[in-house]
């Protein structure tokens, strides 16, 4: 969450962004942005880059030493510009992080040509891994356990399905299998109709890992009644958990693992957050 100008969009120089820590439910305070444009942040240990349009950033965060509000207690962390990737941030298709390599990967699309990239975050380098794409659209998580990356499917004929990607990173031509589940997991209710749906990683110590598959989705109101009778269409929140498991064909599936939650999206949520899938953060 960037900070603001009371008059306009554009980003506080010199203010701070609010980081909300999901499983200790807290917020951190950490040196803002100037606003970056369609931003993906990658994040593994103490590092959190930022990729953006005409940029990209890395901050090593230390929460113990870090106090933004507390300037008695000593040199705060910045962000600090990296060169560029050898791609533009417009062309991404598809990224996820290998946490195990520290390694993150970006998938880019131009017309009919792909290509695969990876950057270690430890040397602070690209290179090339070969000329294809991950399958899934957007982020996709490693999930150690199966030592595979998983991503949801967005073309037209698996919509709401699962991919599953191994990409032996550390080999000098590394070439990408992949496979399709066969399960959807988006609402297969005709009364409810898809608006847009993010895959999140939850994760796990022991196996199996479990995910949770947030969709929005959107129930038309009653038109045909009388004027005092008449409902307004809404918007839920549809959370599904489910944890994944091998099957007998070689593939992975859901088992009866698969829960289903329901939330109203609060009336002052804007149009265009409800339209556009979540920014991803990989964590």
């Amino acid at each position: 969450m960037h900070s603001r100008y009371y008059e306009g969009n554009c980003a506080m120089t010199g203010g701070f962004t609010t980081m909300v820590d999901v499983r200790e439910r807290s917020l951190t305070l950490f040196p803002g942005q100037f606003y970056p444009c369609q931003p993906i942040y990658f994040s593994d240990g103490n590092k959190l880059f930022c990729l953006s349009l005409g940029s990209f950033e890395m901050l090593i965060w230390d929460r113990d030493r870090d106090r933004p509000l507390d300037p008695s207690h000593g040199v705060e962390s910045s962000w600090e510009q990296l060169p560029e990737p050898p791609f533009e941030r417009y062309d991404v298709t598809s990224y996820a992080v290998q946490p195990q390599s520290w390694i993150f990967i970006v998938s880019t699309k131009i017309d009919a040509a792909e290509a695969t990239y990876a950057f270690d975050m430890v040397e602070l380098s690209w290179k090339q891994l070969g000329s294809w794409a991950l399958p899934f659209d957007g982020h996709g998580h490693f999930d150690q356990h199966l030592n595979a990356f998983v991503g949801l499917s967005k073309e037209p004929d698996t919509l709401g399905q699962l991919y599953f990607c191994y990409v032996p990173i550390d080999d000098t031509n590394p070439k990408l299998s992949w496979k399709v589940g066969e399960e959807k997991l988006f609402s297969q209710d005709p009364a409810e109709r898809h608006v847009s749906a993010t895959l999140i990683y939850i994760g796990s110590e022991s196996e199996p890992s479990k995910f949770c598959l947030v969709q929005c989705v959107f129930i038309e109101g009653d038109s045909t009644a009388g004027q005092e009778l008449k409902e307004k269409g809404r918007f839920l929140y549809r959370l599904t958990t489910f944890c994944l498991y091998p099957d007998s064909i070689g593939g992975l599936t859901t088992g009866n693992s698969r829960r289903v939650q329901y939330y109203e999206v609060p009336e002052g949520t804007s149009q265009q957050f409800l339209a556009e899938d979540p920014v991803a953060f990989g964590m």
